[in-house]
């Protein structure tokens, strides 16, 4: 018979291969800190039911603790040949107390719930540590100085000059994009904060368990009532790695933009030689490899989203191993996605942006060519298609002349030919760069007021993400203290329903959905 832990059935153990090609305890060194609090967490509610002795519940809980302060410490190491962190924990409890004491832990309970509930908790944490750096990023985004609100850079669209824009209306436009990953982060969150223990292989079990004190006790907001549906769902985790993947090609958006205006042909930024490197043949280049490296690691989190739900696809309710291939993309996305939101950020505050650069491309690119079909709208009631007929007149002859529309005397000249004839003082005002920024004053337009207005809305949107953020955090924080101070308390000897009855006022409750 196989000493495994599993191993009853088998008359001989899986060969090295076998426990190289399926074992996850260098996935699963993350999840330490998860599997013990839930351990606790477990034996608390199962010696308040007397479900097991509450002699053997004190014993392992004391275990579990010692365990967890042997984690505290960094001591606490995980062995291959135990399959995963799930084994590691329970062979040590029993290493510690004996078979006949700590075999008691895994009462009422499966890996299958085991691994769910614990990879949610892990993701809470990250999908948090997430909306804290993209908050972060757009903290750097909405703090510019009041001098951007007139720093002229040219908008795109197709890749060609459109219209003139500010770098303030610009950091704003990024700032937005990112409020609205967190908007994301945190509809992943809370269908990810939802607790999975109790529903044991996939049927549920004959012992009288209590799921909602292991899921105050564990700090969600709710139970997964459904036990075939709380061990086999996934979707929490691919709706994470989608959260991911855009929240990557949003910052890749970015970088893509500072790659190209950091070009000798744009010419609008600068950054920071901190973010930047060198060749190791031409001594005269300055390449921006950290946007670079955010552009092309967008690919890791898009290939985590795809591998993620190739992998669920095939998958019947019910656990099957297929599913443990989960985690080693998603923990290289985590790591990816997190990494680059904090060195974006700490690039985007030295940016230098060249606003004399930005207005110089604006006039050569006819950017404020609508200025002028706006112009005759206004004040000489032309129809817009019409000024837009003209003013595409007005540029196909100066571009036939090598001019552009800071030559307003061949301006003036050429729509007095086209019978519309403009002042000169008049094209100088209308088509400067500045101008066309200050006078875009519609909402979410480019105008100081404008884009002022769109910062205070952005700020206030951000400081209730971060007011979340912080309720969470505390909520989660409280929840973890309070099911330790319990499992001290009855460990030495107090009584399972007395402590468990007086830490629940510290216990956030659950939500009714």
């Amino acid at each position: 018979m196989t000493d495994k832990l599993w191993g009853g059935r088998f008359d001989e153990d899986i060969t090295s291969e076998v426990l190289d090609y399926t074992l996850t305890t260098d996935i699963d060194v993350r999840l330490i800190f998860a599997d013990l609090w839930q351990d606790i967490a477990h034996v608390l509610m199962l010696g308040k039911r007397g479900i097991i002795p509450a002699d053997n519940a004190r014993a392992i809980l004391g275990a579990l603790l010692r365990l967890w302060e042997k984690h505290e410490r960094g001591e606490l190491a995980l062995r291959p040949e135990l399959e995963d962190v799930h084994f590691n924990i329970e062979q040590m409890v029993i290493e510690d107390l004996g078979r006949e004491t700590g075999g008691h832990m895994h009462t009422a309970r499966s890996r299958n719930d085991q691994v769910s509930t614990d990879t949610r908790m892990y993701l809470r944490r990250v999908q948090l540590d997430a909306v804290a750096a993209n908050l972060a990023l757009v903290d750097v985004l909405l703090s510019f100085p009041e001098e951007e609100l007139l720093a002229i850079l040219p908008g795109y669209t197709h890749s060609q000059a459109a219209q003139p824009v500010s770098v303030a209306f610009w950091k704003t436009a990024h700032a937005s994009m990112l409020l609205r990953d967190v908007r994301r982060l945190r509809g992943a969150f809370d269908r990810t904060d939802e607790s999975a223990l109790g529903a044991c292989a996939l049927a549920g079990t004959s012992f009288p368990l209590d799921r909602e004190l292991t899921a105050r006790l564990l700090g969600f907001r709710g139970v997964l009532s459904h036990a075939l549906d709380a061990t086999s769902a996934r979707d929490y985790l691919i709706e994470t790695a989608s959260a991911f993947a855009i929240g990557g090609n949003n910052l890749s958006r970015m970088a893509e933009e500072i790659v190209m205006w950091s070009g000798h042909e744009y010419s609008l930024v600068e950054v920071s030689d901190a973010y930047a490197t060198g060749s190791s043949i031409m001594p005269q280049k300055k390449n921006p490899v950290v946007a670079e490296l955010t552009r092309g690691r967008a690919g890791r989190t898009a290939g985590t989203l795809v591998q993620l739900l190739t992998m669920a696809k095939g998958v019947t309710l019910g656990y099957s191993c297929d599913l443990q291939d989960d985690k080693p993309y998603l923990w290289n996305a985590i790591d990816t996605y997190l990494s680059t939101l904090r060195i974006v950020a700490g690039q985007t505050k030295e940016l230098r942006f060249d606003s004399a650069r930005g207005e110089h491309l604006c006039w050569d690119n006819f950017s404020t060519a609508t200025e002028l079909a706006n112009y005759l709208v206004a004040e000489h009631g032309l129809p817009f298609r019409e000024t837009h007929h003209i003013t595409g007149s007005l540029v196909g002859a100066l571009i036939k002349r090598g001019a552009t529309l800071r030559d307003t005397k061949a301006g003036a000249e050429i729509l007095a030919e086209l019978g519309h004839p403009v002042e000169e003082s008049v094209l100088a005002r209308i088509f400067a760069p500045r101008t066309a920024v200050t006078s875009y004053t519609s909402p979410g337009g480019t105008s100081p007021q404008s884009v002022e207005a769109v910062r205070a809305e952005l700020r206030q949107t951000a400081q209730g993400h971060a007011g979340w953020l912080e309720r969470t955090r505390d909520k989660l924080g409280t929840a973890q203290a309070a099911t330790f101070r319990a499992a001290r308390e009855i460990a030495a000897g107090a009584d399972f329903a007395k402590v468990l009855d007086t830490v629940a006022a510290d216990l956030p409750a659950l939500e009714q959905r």
